[in-house]
C-alpha cells in the first residue's frame, strides 16, 4: 500500500508529537514525587510544624517552608542541605504557587505534587 508524502507526513508528526508528549508527561511526575516540604528556621534546621502554620503569631520572617527533593521523615533539628525553595508560610498565593495548601500547617516531608520550581533551588516569597 503506497502512502502519499502528505499522508506520511502528517503520519510522523502524529507520532513524534504523542512520543513527546509522553514522555514530558513522565518527567514531570517524576520531579513531582521528588518535592517534599519541611518547616525549618533561616538557617534551614528542622523545626516544630506548628511554626509554620499560617496562623502562628511568633518569629515572623524566621520560619520557612523549605521545598525540595529532600528525604521524608527527617526529625527535627536536622539540617536540609541547599538547593531548595523557601516559602513564606503566611503568604498564602506563594503557598499555593508551590503545590502546597493555602492555609494550615504542613506536615514534616509532606510530599509536594505540582506547583513550580520543582526539583530546582531558588528562593519562593
Amino acid at each position: 500500500m503506497a502512502f502519499s508524502n502528505r499522508v506520511r507526513s502528517a503520519l510522523t508528526t502524529t507520532v513524534l508529537a504523542t512520543a513527546a508528549t509522553g514522555f514530558l508527561a513522565g518527567c514531570g511526575s517524576e520531579d513531582e514525587q521528588e518535592q517534599v516540604a519541611y518547616c525549618t528556621n533561616e538557617d534551614g534546621e528542622v523545626v516544630d510544624d506548628d511554626y509554620c502554620d499560617d496562623d502562628y503569631r511568633g518569629g515572623g520572617g524566621l520560619f520557612f517552608l523549605y521545598l525540595g527533593a529532600f528525604r521524608p521523615g527527617l526529625p527535627v533539628g536536622s539540617v536540609l542541605p541547599r538547593g531548595g525553595t523557601r516559602v513564606d508560610p503566611r503568604d498564602t498565593a506563594a503557598r499555593q504557587r508551590y503545590g502546597l495548601p493555602g492555609t494550615g500547617k504542613v506536615s514534616a516531608g509532606q510530599r509536594v505534587t505540582g506547583g513550580i520550581g520543582s526539583g530546582t533551588g531558588g528562593s519562593g516569597s
